[in-house]
């Protein structure tokens, strides 16, 4: 004689009865329902990322990538503003250095011997570069050692 377990799973009419019971009793639409919330639990899921991921994106814009564009829009303002008043500063030297040789001009034409004894003090060549570029070696970013009469 079989074991009383064993016996069971044999017959043919315990497996017919649980055939009957799942179909009738709603076990296929358990697993029809358990698979269709599987996938509505996927979708849900899927959602919830792509929120996620959407307020993620607004925050990074808000709190990086918006103040960055702004500081970038100030420090272009501060650029520009640099070079109107360096323009204004080269303009105003420019200006300095032509009234300078007109004045050398009008003393060597009143008093001659005025420049001889009140020489004209060279340029500093730590200014050379930006203020009498013309006087400068082209072969190498030393001062010439003879500067001209226009310094």
């Amino acid at each position: 004689m079989m074991p009383p377990f064993q016996e069971l799973f044999a017959s043919q009419e315990f497996w017919t009865s649980i055939i009957l019971a799942l179909i009738g009793g709603g076990g296929v639409g358990g697993l029809v329902g358990a698979w269709s919330n599987r996938r509505k639990t996927e979708a849900d899921i899927d959602g919830i990322t792509a929120d996620a991921a959407d307020k993620a994106v607004k925050i990074l814009t808000q709190s990086i990538i918006d103040p960055l564009q702004e500081q970038v829009a100030y420090q272009e303002e501060q650029i520009r503003h640099l070079e109107r008043v360096q323009h204004k500063y080269f303009t105003a030297v420019g200006y300095t250095r032509r009234l300078f040789h007109w004045l050398q001009d009008f003393c060597e034409l009143v008093k001659p011997d005025f420049l001889v004894r009140h020489p004209k003090p060279s340029l500093p060549d730590e200014l050379r570069a930006d203020i009498a570029p013309e006087t400068m070696s082209t072969t190498d970013s030393q001062p010439k050692e003879r500067h001209n009469d226009n310094d």
